[in-house]
């Protein structure tokens, strides 16, 4: 795929960190970014500094994912390009032992489930929303740019789904290394789904998981 002025994309996530760097450098190709975030004030001010868009998004609300992809199609037309980045960690024992009260605590559910909403709910349920909206798109070119990545017909789009690179959680922890080892599976199976109907998958893009985490755990 070539990178230009005629190519939308949508960064969720990408208000800061390796959203915002992803936004900044699909932007320097002269890529038209969307930025997906719940952080108003810092999207808003890189998507002014791109000449792009901002749309107030939680990964975990259809209707919000509904909206943002509703507002950048309008504005920039529908995205031949998705990086999901947005993502949250914690850092909790599956089961601990106060040290100064001795008292058991197992690892707080709601906390587990909020991850997995975000990073492994989340992420799919843009993927699959931006896959729907990508299957109405033409092939680039005439020739259907057929070969690369097994493209059987034709390039219509490119789905980069976020991941952590490793399947293996912190030494008694759940969540970090349970949503990541789901992910992979997904990015393959999401990987078919796009192969199936000419498009490649490229890659992978991490989270900023650890910004949750302070101290030693990190």
């Amino acid at each position: 795929m070539k990178l230009d002025s005629n190519i939308a994309a949508v960064i969720t996530g990408g208000a800061s960190g390796l959203g915002a760097a992803t936004a900044r450098a699909l932007a320097s190709f002269g890529v038209k970014v969307a930025i997906f975030d719940f952080n108003a004030e810092k999207g808003e001010a890189l998507a002014s500094a791109l000449g792009g868009v901002f749309c107030k998004v939680d990964v975990t609300s259809d209707a919000e994912v509904d909206a943002g992809f509703a507002k950048s199609r309008a504005a920039l037309g529908q995205e031949r390009i998705l990086v999901n980045c947005a993502g949250t960690g914690n850092a909790f024992k599956t089961a601990s032992r106060d040290k100064a009260t001795k008292e058991i605590k197992h690892f707080p559910i709601d906390a587990f489930n909020r991850i997995i909403q975000i990073n492994l709910v989340g992420t799919f349920r843009c993927a699959a929303k931006s896959a729907a909206g990508m299957l109405s798109l033409e092939p680039l070119d005439a020739h259907g740019e057929r070969g690369q990545h097994h493209a059987l017909g034709g390039q219509r789009g490119l789905v980069v789904l976020g991941a952590v690179p490793d399947r293996q959680g912190l030494l008694g922890e759940g969540d970090l290394g349970g949503d990541a080892a789901d992910l992979g599976p997904e990015t393959l199976d999401h990987a078919l789904f796009v192969q199936f109907h000419h498009r490649r998958d490229q890659g992978t893009a991490g989270f900023d998981l650890l910004l949750g985490i302070k101290g030693d755990v990190r």
